[in-house]
C-alpha cells in the first residue's frame, strides 16, 4: 500500500490516498467518463482518503439523471480539476472512494504507463463486462 498525494492544478485542494496503482485503474465508456476523461484508482478502503485542504474550493458535478445512485464527482471550483468520486453503491461493494489518477502528484511516469487499466462498458449499462472499443478512452 502506498500513500499518494494529490491536488488540483491551482493548488487550492490537496488530499492523500492510500492505494496501489499497480493493482489496477479504471476507465469507462459512459457519457460522463468520456466527456470528463476520467481515469480512476479505487481505494481498497474508503477511509484511506484524507482531504488535507480546500474543502471550501470543492464542488460536485450535478448528475444528468436521477438514477438513485449515491455517487458524487468532486472537482475544484477554481481551476476545474477533477479530483475524486465517492459514494455508496451496493453493486460495487458498498461505500467507495476512487481518486482521479490525473490528480495524483507524486507518481513516476513509468508507474503510470505500467498501471493496469480495466475498461467498463457503462455506455450500455453493462458495467461488469469490458467496453467493446477502448482506443478513444
Amino acid at each position: 500500500m502506498t500513500t499518494y498525494h494529490g491536488s488540483c492544478f491551482c493548488g487550492a485542494v490537496a488530499f492523500e490516498a492510500e492505494g496501489d496503482l499497480a493493482q489496477g485503474t479504471g476507465r469507462c465508456n459512459c457519457g460522463f467518463c468520456r466527456k470528463m476523461r476520467y481515469w480512476e484508482m479505487r481505494l481498497p478502503d474508503p477511509d484511506g482518503f484524507r482531504l488535507l485542504r480546500g474543502a471550501e474550493a470543492l464542488a460536485e458535478t450535478p448528475r444528468s439523471q436521477d438514477d438513485g445512485l449515491d455517487m458524487h464527482h468532486r472537482f475544484c471550483v477554481r481551476c476545474g480539476t477533477r479530483l475524486w468520486t465517492e459514494g455508496n453503491i451496493p453493486e460495487l461493494g458498498g461505500r467507495f472512494v476512487m481518486v482521479c489518477v490525473n490528480a495524483l502528484d507524486d507518481i513516476p511516469e513509468a508507474d503510470l504507463v505500467a498501471a493496469p487499466v480495466s475498461f467498463a462498458n457503462g455506455a450500455q449499462d453493462d458495467w461488469w463486462n469490458p467496453a467493446p472499443e477502448t482506443r478513444h478512452l
